[in-house]
């Protein structure tokens, strides 16, 4: 009889661990709006800061893209991710963060919007101040050139991302 519950004692323990464990990792898939860019559990990445694809905490890419860029001497370059993928853009000193795109609905924003939120969720939570670009609702920030946005399709955010206008 001892045994049986020394048993179901290390059974609950066990439990109560990984319910630790998926809480903390569920902690890691939210986006930060403090820092206006997306949290990907190790990193920050914000528009306009410098990317890294190799720098500690990034993971392994799924897909790589580049392009002649429109606008800077060098190549745009599409890095994707489980999740979500970091468009740059080149400097003479390296890549620098155009944008981040998020396509899983695993991962939300800090206030729990994202693939799958309907329209009346997104403005409850965001409010009714944003920019409206085709289908594309964005949020600037306070300077104007970094955004947030929610592509909406049916009124169901279809991805959303984090973004900065260069040119």
């Amino acid at each position: 009889m001892k045994n049986g519950k020394k048993n179901i004692k290390r059974i609950i323990a066990a439990a109560v661990m990984m319910a630790m464990v998926l809480a903390l990792a569920a902690c890691g898939k939210k986006s930060t709006s403090d820092a206006f860019g997306f949290n990907n559990g190790s990193v920050v990445l914000i528009p306009g800061d410098k990317f890294d694809a190799d720098a500690e905490g990034m993971p392994e890419t799924t897909a790589y893209v580049e392009a002649a860029s429109c606008y800077y001497d060098g190549l745009d370059k599409v890095f994707s991710y489980d999740g979500y993928e970091v468009t740059t853009y080149p400097k003479e000193d390296g890549d620098y963060i155009q944008d981040i795109n998020i396509s899983s609905d695993s991962i939300k924003t800090d206030k729990n919007v994202g693939v799958g939120s309907t329209l009346e969720e997104l403005e409850k939570v965001y409010g009714s101040d944003y920019t409206l670009s085709g289908k594309m609702y964005q949020y600037y920030q306070d300077d104007n050139s970094k955004y947030m946005y929610f592509f909406i399709l049916n009124d169901v955010v279809q991805y959303y991302g984090y973004g900065i206008d260069v040119k």
